[in-house]
């Protein structure tokens, strides 16, 4: 894959992402053995698992959805030959959400790093604040 076509995806998952279609881009831009490394620590491996977790986060935890905002995105070309780009992403989210019995808003900066090999996201960590509850 090129820069340019990384671009490209790029282009297309942050439209995807913005619209709250967040699914869309997981089915055409990860890879099955995906991994994702949540702020909390959590890691999920596979596509099927992260389906049923952004299902879970969507139809049970998110109120209301009011904004995803692209803030800025750096690529990097990977020196570790397991990757082939990195991209860094830093995006402001606001939204509301449910755990447990509390409603909690959440406005924040989430830094998603991205790393791609043959065309795909092959693992994405994510970095936002945690939320706990009293």
């Amino acid at each position: 894959m090129t820069l340019e076509e990384l671009q490209t995806k790029l282009k297309d998952i942050n439209n995807l992402v913005v619209t709250f279609q967040t699914s869309v881009a997981l089915e055409k831009y990860y890879s099955e053995d995906i991994v994702m490394i949540e702020g909390d620590g959590t890691i999920t491996t596979g596509k099927e698992e992260c389906r049923q977790g952004r299902e879970f986060f969507f139809k049970e935890m998110l109120v209301e959805f009011r904004e995803s905002k692209l803030i800025s995105q750096d690529i990097a070309v990977s020196a570790d030959k397991n990757y082939d780009f990195i991209v860094i992403s830093n995006w402001y989210n606001d939204y509301t959400v449910k755990i447990e019995d509390q409603i909690i808003d959440v406005k924040s900066n989430q830094i998603s790093i991205g790393y791609w090999k043959d065309g795909l996201v092959v693992k994405e960590s994510y970095n936002y604040p945690v939320i706990s509850i009293v």
